[in-house]
C-alpha cells in the first residue's frame, strides 16, 4: 500500500525505481521514469 501523502497543490512526480519524488517530469537521476502521482495507475 503506498503511503499517504498531504495534498499540496504542487504537481508531484515520483520515481518508481528509487522512490525520489520530484516536481518536475522526466527521467530521475538514477534513470528511471518519473510519473505523476495524481494519475490514476494499474496496481
Amino acid at each position: 500500500m503506498r503511503p499517504e501523502s498531504e495534498h499540496t497543490g504542487r504537481e508531484l512526480y515520483e520515481c518508481f525505481e528509487c522512490g525520489e519524488r520530484y516536481e518536475r517530469g522526466g527521467t530521475c537521476e538514477c534513470g528511471g521514469e518519473l510519473r505523476h502521482l495524481g494519475r490514476s495507475r494499474d496496481l
